[in-house]
């Protein structure tokens, strides 16, 4: 496989911030909790669409992240309420790609503007400044000066060297972002893995009689290998799941690809629902990554994985991947690739997976490596075909090539995989691994996938405070570390998709434009 070269977007939590925009999913707001209306919100984030292509990039994300059963369920939002907003912003993306190529058929416009290789980077930044101007996409509170900009980034080797055979990619797509479930929980838990969406409501006695509740319930609830109920299940005087509102229609025959929801919001209550069902979870189901489902139930997990690959689906003419972000639960990841399957070719080589890790080795705060996983991942996928691209997203940028560096280190000139190079930390996984290792043909690792990574502009690290239920944040001030000074280096361990996510903006992409328009 030919590996292009992809310039992706940057960060749109930050780029409204930036503007003077506190409500990224504006969408799920009512119009009297903002001083802006949904319409002109709906404007501003099509022209940061706009300008992200403009910049340069061949794939931007959908403003979809957040949005899922869970943020639905708190703001009192219907399912097909909430898959309307999903459908508006997937338009808004769509709307910008198509006003995009309007502009690149302008042949006078872009001879007005066109970008020269020799210009400076200060002339570059500029240029793009003004092509914005000239399209009155350039928001009056973006005060953005290039000299100053330029002064704090410290950019290193800008005297480039080409690369040969070095191909970029000219279209442009878009993909449909997917948070992981607890990007919902407003907490940044999404940088955990850990699901505890109860955790800042509960007081000390509820939290216990949950966990005595929920004791209780499980010891009723051992599961057969034939997966059959058991009988006390059934009893009237059993309320399943009464904790968990966000139901599957399981005693339904719905179609995965039906216009019908086959998912519903159940009002939590003390009576039992006479539509009341019980969800049996498949022994089959990947097992890792349980021990981070603190007051969520896979049930919760599989209908938001449904909710998501449903919206996909219709609005598959729109869309060109599906993208999974800030990935730091294993086990949600796996539900996800577990009920692709269902939707046929719909997800043929169009699934992006985007993890979170908080070192240079594992995932989120669990003890599962970033290598190990996905290997796992490409060895599912070896058959199936499903995945474009697995990359990080809001990481240290100091991290990205220790993270990747295995996947080139193993890989040897007259031998697929050397196996006897590697050994997990993790015993669980050292095992699986090896196998995985030797049945992969060395293709799959390098090859076959693209490897993206859009870091954080200023976060270092991220602390769990367990015992006080909190995520702490080490970040630089001065986000000077830039994504410009590392290509060379990350195109060594074969990574071929450059963004950015928080505090990378529209400038920051035209840059990382600039630097791949010099290397090839």
């Amino acid at each position: 496989m030919t590996k292009y070269i992809y310039t992706l977007d940057g960060g749109k939590i930050s780029e409204l911030e930036r503007l003077g925009f506190n409500n990224f999913d504006f969408l799920s707001y009512d119009d009297n909790e903002s001083d802006i209306t949904k319409n002109e919100m709906k404007k501003i984030l099509e022209n940061i669409h706009l300008s992200y292509f403009l910049a340069g990039c061949n794939i931007i994300n959908t403003n979809t992240f957040q949005v899922n059963l869970h943020s639905l369920k708190e703001k009192n939002i219907s399912v097909e309420k909430g898959e309307d907003i999903l459908n508006t912003y997937i338009d808004i993306a769509y709307n910008s790609l198509q006003k995009y190529n309007e502009i690149k058929r302008n042949r006078e416009f872009l001879l007005d503007f066109s970008k020269c290789k020799n210009d400076s980077i200060y002339e570059h930044l500029e240029n793009f400044k003004n092509i914005r101007k000239k399209l009155n996409i350039l928001h009056e509170n973006d005060m953005f000066n290039t000299n100053i900009y330029l002064d704090e980034l410290k950019l290193q080797n800008t005297n480039v060297k080409k690369i040969k055979k070095l191909e970029r990619n000219k279209n442009n797509y878009i993909a449909f972002s997917n948070g992981c479930y607890s990007s919902a929980f407003r907490d940044f838990s999404e940088y955990s893995g850990v699901f505890h969406k109860n955790k800042e409501n509960l007081k000390d006695k509820e939290l216990a009689s949950l966990k005595k509740n929920n004791k209780k319930k499980l010891g009723k609830m051992k599961i057969k290998n034939n997966n059959k109920y058991i009988e006390n299940l059934l009893k009237k005087n059993i309320k399943p799941y009464k904790n968990y509102d966000i139901k599957l229609k399981l005693y339904g025959n719905i179609p995965f690809n039906s216009k019908q929801s086959n998912i519903e919001m159940i009002p939590r209550t003390t009576r039992n629902n006479k539509n009341s069902y019980v969800f049996s979870p498949n022994v089959k189901l990947f097992n890792y990554g349980l021990e981070y489902y603190i007051d969520v139930s896979d049930e919760e997990i599989i209908s938001n994985c449904k909710f998501k690959l449903g919206s996909f689906s219709k609005n598959s003419d729109k869309l060109n991947f599906f993208s999974l972000t800030t990935c730091s639960n294993i086990r949600e990841v796996i539900t996800f690739y577990n009920y692709i399957k269902y939707y046929g070719s719909t997800f043929n080589n169009n699934v992006i997976i985007n993890f979170f890790c908080n070192s240079s080795k594992y995932i989120g705060c669990s003890d599962y490596s970033f290598f190990d996983f996905v290997s796992l991942l490409l060895y599912l996928d070896s058959y199936n075909k499903y995945i474009k691209a697995i990359g990080l997203n809001c990481v240290n940028i100091e991290y990205v090539y220790d993270l990747f560096f295995p996947f080139k280190k193993y890989v040897c000139q007259y031998n697929n995989i050397n196996v006897d190079l590697y050994k997990s930390e993790n015993s669980q996984m050292n095992s699986i691994v090896k196998s995985i290792m030797n049945d992969l043909k060395k293709n799959r690792y390098v090859n076959d996938v693209n490897f993206f990574c859009s870091p954080n502009k200023s976060l270092k690290n991220v602390f769990f405070d367990d015992a006080n239920k909190k995520v702490d944040f080490q970040n630089s001030s001065k986000k000077s570390n830039h994504i410009y000074n590392f290509i060379e280096e990350w195109m060594k361990v074969n990574i071929n998709g450059f963004g950015g996510c928080c505090f990378y903006n529209p400038y920051d992409i035209s840059l990382i434009d600039y630097k791949l328009k010099q290397l090839s």
